[in-house]
């Protein structure tokens, strides 16, 4: 079978396989503790995947929950017809918070006086809005440092009119490393910032800790509800350990461009800005319609390849904003004008790419512009090779 359901794309695509997101919750489901809720992280855009396609599939597959990262992709959703239960994990400024009670989003809460502006905000418009305490158990960002010090001022949020302090959650830090000794301090932290609020008669309905390292590790800490992210999209946290139980993920996302020009450069030629790249040999130079404006940076200029005909091809001379050039020289397919070429995909990881920039899988896929767009297909799980 093809790499691509359709290649009818002007320059660049990206593949959305819902198949493989549908997949991927499933197993997901399989190594969550019973009676812990999902809550399915679509924030920066379903982190490069259109948070509207991901958020509908995830929803028909059961999960409980969404949560993005600003009120703007909160109400995205919400205009797009998406009624589930949303959370925003941060910071919102309090002018948003006509909004985020008029679309009834659950806000993260972690400061008395921007939880007094969201009170009074929904006691005017007459509704109640959800709210999720933030605690900082070692993470170092946001949220009321649980060692006891923030209990009253948590207590008092807990009691204003207007709010209903639906859940509780902090933020593994280190879970996808070996480092067990510090996610366990954390997790002790927050369980005891919980006995306190406890026994001042503050209860949560849904408490929640867990990332995607910590719902593969950690199923012990699963509580009420798991926030999977990175997994949904079939890509494990880079250089997690091994999960608990073993789990079967499809990433869900290929990165797709074409040979717009082909031509053959004899020895002494340059290529690119900079002539950073001479011929020492007949070249045959394949001219690729995606550049860093797409969100292929110039760190991967003379030296990574890209996949054309089956093979790796090198990016030659550096990286332009709308265009990069291959040395297909050594390619024994036949290639040319209109080849496929794939920056990353089923076949070939996207952690090749990260690894290569010194990052991490989320960035890639996270920066791949607005204007790549991205064709959403289906069942193609079963068909590959």
């Amino acid at each position: 079978m093809s790499e691509i359901t359709s290649d009818k794309f002007d320059r660049s695509c990206v593949e959305i396989d819902l198949s493989a997101l549908r997949h991927n919750y499933n197993e997901i489901r399989k190594v969550t503790a019973e009676g812990a809720g999902i809550m399915a992280v679509v924030k920066a855009d379903a982190y490069g995947h259109g948070a509207i396609e991901c958020a509908k599939t995830l929803i028909e597959c059961g999960a409980d929950y969404l949560c993005v990262a600003t009120i703007g992709e909160a109400v995205e959703l919400r205009e797009a017809g998406i009624d589930a239960r949303i959370l925003i994990l941060g910071y919102t400024d309090p002018l948003h918070f006509d909004e985020v009670v008029k679309y009834d989003i659950d806000q993260a809460v972690y400061d008395y006086e921007a939880a007094k502006v969201l009170s009074d905000e929904a006691v005017k418009q007459g509704k109640n809005c959800r709210i999720h305490i933030k605690l900082d158990t070692g993470m170092g960002r946001l949220g009321f440092i649980a060692d006891g010090s923030s209990t009253e001022d948590i207590k008092r949020i807990c009691t204003l009119p207007g709010l209903d302090h639906y859940g509780v959650f902090s933020h593994f830090a280190v879970a996808d490393t070996e480092d067990d000794e510090y996610t366990m301090k954390q997790f002790v932290s927050f369980m005891s910032e919980l006995d306190e609020l406890s026994k001042c008669g503050i209860t949560f309905e849904k408490r929640h800790i867990c990332n995607s390292a910590g719902i593969l590790r950690f199923p012990g800490m699963h509580l009420d509800m798991v926030r999977a992210g990175i997994i949904l999209y079939g890509l494990m946290p880079p250089g997690c350990p091994a999960p608990k139980k073993p789990i079967d993920l499809i990433p869900v996302m290929s990165w797709f461009a074409k040979v717009i020009h082909m031509k053959t450069i004899p020895v002494g030629t340059s290529v690119s800005y900079g002539r950073h790249f001479t011929a020492k040999r007949p070249t045959k130079v394949l001219t690729v319609s995606i550049g860093y404006a797409d969100g292929l940076s110039r760190r991967y200029s003379n030296g990574f390849e890209l996949v054309v005909g089956g093979q790796k091809a090198p990016i030659i001379g550096n990286v332009c904003m709308d265009m990069c050039m291959l040395d297909a020289t050594d390619i024994d397919e036949y290639v040319g004008v209109r080849s496929l070429v794939t920056v990353f995909g089923k076949h070939r990881s996207v952690d090749e790419l990260a690894e290569y920039q010194g990052t991490i899988n989320y960035e890639i896929t996270c920066i791949i512009g607005k204007r790549v767009p991205r064709i959403y297909a289906d069942n193609m799980i079963d068909n590959l090779a």
